[in-house]
């Protein structure tokens, strides 16, 4: 059997591999279990790989979620007002016009506390599960320029003044490949990029297609000729716009709000999945045999061609039962025995 970063990798190239990694994109559930808030594990690489690695080998999921990283917005427009006249920091609903983006400072990775943090616990997540998955979520440039402009000022940009969203995602988009390129520098196994504010929940298809395709295109491809590993994660209804992420450069799809095996037919063979047992009414809310039946149901029909990573669809809540967590790892282990013949 290949070893749990053996598979993910060959998974995420497209090969397939003779297991299904259970990787439950838990992080708020560690954190809360071990009774830290987010600012605290934040900027404490020791709290946060506590937590991670203490939940894990309770659970019995695979690999580790190393931290979000936020520092770009917060670095480049802290020092700006927000459109309340605040200065807070965190670079928040600051940029409006075309003259804001000439006062975003630049980027400069070295000065940022919160990658820091984040490189030492990876370091440190290395040390402690040297055979475990690790990955770190990041944000492409629409979601960068998406948070500088703040949230309703975003989607009415991108509807009336898509030049100007375009044009703050362009300004940051090297800030991004840079950061991209030195946490894959650091040893993690993939990237993780969100992309909860674009999907059908929030914006159509037209909107998409003009005001993000062309930046996550553009984006993505220079982190993957880098030599990174990508997983997009379409949070969110995007089964209109599949055809759009294809060209994306994405190695997997982390999909929520659509079946598994809809995806896998249409798209199974030019991605790999990961996904896609809901985080609430399955897993917060249904009972162990529910959950094991849908996460048993989810690999049979995403992991028949050995490409398929079970997870939640979102962030698993805090408030999901263990036992629901440890009956998804069970029946990802009896699916492999079906598909792959294992005992």
């Amino acid at each position: 059997m290949m070893g749990k970063r053996e598979a993910v990798k060959a998974i995420l190239e497209g090969k397939g591999a003779d297991r299904i990694p259970v990787i439950m994109n838990a992080f708020s559930l560690p954190v809360a279990r071990y009774g830290y808030t987010m600012p605290e594990v934040m900027a404490s690489p020791e709290k946060m790989t506590e937590c991670m690695v203490g939940t894990r080998r309770k659970l019995g999921y695979d690999g580790m979620c190393a931290g979000a990283y936020g520092g770009i917005s917060a670095m480049m427009g802290g020092h700006l007002p927000n459109s309340e006249g605040k200065i807070v920091g965190d670079g928040d609903d600051v940029v409006h016009s075309r003259e804001d983006i000439e006062k975003l400072r630049p980027y400069d990775p070295k000065k940022c506390p919160m990658l820091k943090n984040l490189l030492k616990t990876i370091e440190l997540m290395r040390k402690e599960e040297p055979d475990e998955p690790i990955y770190v979520i990041l944000h492409v440039p629409a979601a960068v320029a998406f948070t500088l402009m703040g949230a309703k000022p975003a989607f009415k940009a991108m509807v009336k003044n898509p030049e100007l969203f375009r044009a703050l995602s362009d300004h940051v988009e090297d800030a991004v490949v840079e950061s991209s390129k030195i946490l894959w520098d650091a040893g993690v196994d993939f990237l993780w990029f969100p992309m909860p504010n674009f999907g059908g929940y929030c914006i159509s298809r037209k909107t998409y297609e003009k005001c993000i395709s062309e930046s996550n295109i553009r984006a993505n491809k220079r982190i993957k000729d880098y030599g990174a590993n990508i997983v997009i994660h379409t949070c969110g209804p995007y089964d209109d716009r599949f055809d759009l992420v294809l060209k994306e450069s994405g190695d997997a799809w982390h999909i929520s709000d659509t079946q598994t095996k809809k995806v896998k037919d249409e798209y199974g063979d030019q991605v790999s999945l990961m996904g896609n047992i809901p985080c609430v009414s399955v897993l917060m809310e249904g009972t162990p045999e529910e959950v094991y039946k849908y996460a048993y149901q989810g690999c049979m029909d995403g992991a028949r061609d050995g490409r398929f990573i079970l997870s939640g669809d979102c962030d698993v809540s805090p408030m999901t039962p263990d036992e629901n967590v440890i009956e998804a790892v069970r029946a990802a282990k009896d699916a492999e025995k079906v598909l792959f013949g294992k005992k």
